[in-house]
């Protein structure tokens, strides 16, 4: 394991669970507001990803790493009006999101808890909702 600093990770931690809340209740709002949610909602939810992505890699957290650029690309087609926030998109950004909570509580050991279901969620989510 890459040596990282106490306050550091503490840092990271706090900073990623309030990301996670913030996700969270952006996801519920989008899922609410559907199609005609404004474009500061989706940004918001987007940056949030992003810097949990990008902190992630800054502490070779590979599999937050992976989910959170996983649930990021799939905000990044909502925000490019390429995807709509269908309910099982957002159910798998939700569940993305849990797995993610999951992950932190255990970082010292989360690069061997598997994500293989949580980004098959997201790819057959978006998958699903780009054929119907």
């Amino acid at each position: 394991m890459i040596q990282r600093s106490d306050l550091v990770v503490e840092v990271f931690m706090e900073e990623t669970a309030e990301r996670l809340d913030s996700i969270e209740s952006g996801l519920l709002r989008l899922e609410q507001c559907g199609k005609i949610c404004d474009d500061d909602t989706v940004n918001s939810i987007f940056r949030d990803a992003h810097s949990v992505k990008a902190g992630s890699n800054l502490l070779k957290l590979k599999n937050i790493e992976e989910l959170a650029h996983k649930l990021e690309n799939v905000l990044e087609m909502i925000r490019k009006k390429q995807l709509d926030p269908t309910e099982l998109v957002i159910t798998a950004g939700l569940e993305a999101v849990d797995k993610l909570r999951e992950l932190l509580a255990n970082i010292e050991t989360s690069d061997s808890i598997s994500i293989r279901l949580h980004t098959h969620m997201l790819r057959m989510a978006v998958e699903k909702s780009l054929e119907g």
